[in-house]
């Protein structure tokens, strides 16, 4: 998730040293195109803004995870994306839009609408290149305090052995964001109304992968109706897991679903691997399509003819 958040800042880095080349090669080679320059500020623009909220985005996501008191049960992925930004508090917001007035609108300001002059130009440039200095000087400090956070977190789940630490630490981490993303199934039972029942999820200890044990309680009879449900609780708990920033990369659900009359719980069993969830959610919206085209899956008897 660190990674990711540099990776990030980095391209807010190279964005503002292109704008820098560029804007300086239109001002030295097409000295009368200020038309061109305003155009070229306006698109570096909508790039920047784009830039800075999915940096903010993402710094707001790893506050979240170590944060007692925030959090996103969101489930669309828009608003979850600007959650996070908010879950940064009123002083962040405000910054940001600090950073983007003096960047984007401040050059602007400076003359008239539609054209771009070489005085605000240059004022454009010597900003960005001000915030890529300041940048820079701060990227470290925040990679210190980053790694110092990990590692405390690290600590308050410390096991004895250390490889058996890191995953642990990290199913903990996905369990506790799952959580502050609304899955309080985790937790305790809850309603399944669709179904007419409850549900229990429980996140086992497996090492290796991130292992889901699905307990639900329905009175619906209807097998076409369940089998629809597990498709679609699937591929959303699966869509929440592949948007997650964690290093485990191999998920399973497996169901156990007590319909009401019946004596023994029928199984539903998925999994599937990080690179095959990106592949399949990017190409595929339907729940029932998704399932079936997931390589690794054991469907009880019961549910198999629908």
């Amino acid at each position: 998730m660190f990674l990711k958040y540099y990776v990030r800042l980095s391209k807010i880095l190279f964005l503002l040293l292109a704008y820098n080349i560029i804007m300086s090669l239109v001002y030295l080679y097409f000295r009368t195109s200020e038309i061109g320059a305003f155009y070229l500020h306006i698109f570096f623009s909508a790039v920047f803004i784009k830039y800075i909220l999915d940096f903010y985005s993402h710094k707001g996501y790893i506050f979240t995870i170590f944060s007692t008191t925030k959090f996103n049960p969101r489930k669309s992925r828009f608003r979850k994306y600007l959650r996070y930004v908010f879950n940064l508090g009123l002083s962040q917001m405000v910054f940001i839009l600090i950073i983007l007035t003096i960047i984007i609108y401040y050059p602007i300001s400076l003359g008239k609408l539609g054209g771009f002059s070489p005085i605000q130009g240059f004022a454009s440039t010597l900003i960005a290149f001000i915030f890529i200095v300041i940048a820079i000087i701060r990227l470290l400090p925040q990679f210190f305090y980053f790694s110092e956070q990990e590692y405390m977190h690290k600590e308050n789940h410390e096991l004895s052995k250390e490889f058996e630490t890191d995953i642990s630490k990290e199913l903990i981490i996905l369990k506790e964001t799952l959580i502050k993303n609304g899955r309080d199934e985790l937790l305790t039972r809850q309603q399944f109304d669709a179904l007419n029942g409850e549900i229990l999820v429980k996140l086992t200890d497996k090492k290796e992968e991130a292992f889901f044990v699905i307990n639900i309680w329905t009175k619906s009879s209807d097998i076409e109706m369940i089998v629809r449900e597990l498709e679609r609780y699937s591929y959303e708990f699966f869509n929440d897991l592949n948007g997650l920033h964690i290093d485990i990369n191999s998920f399973v659900l497996s169901y156990f679903v007590q319909i009401e009359g019946v004596e023994s719980p029928a199984n539903y069993f998925v999994r599937s691997k990080r690179t095959e969830l990106n592949e399949l959610l990017r190409n595929v919206s339907n729940p029932k399509e998704f399932i079936e085209q997931l390589k690794n899956k054991v469907i009880d008897e019961l549910f198999r003819s629908v």
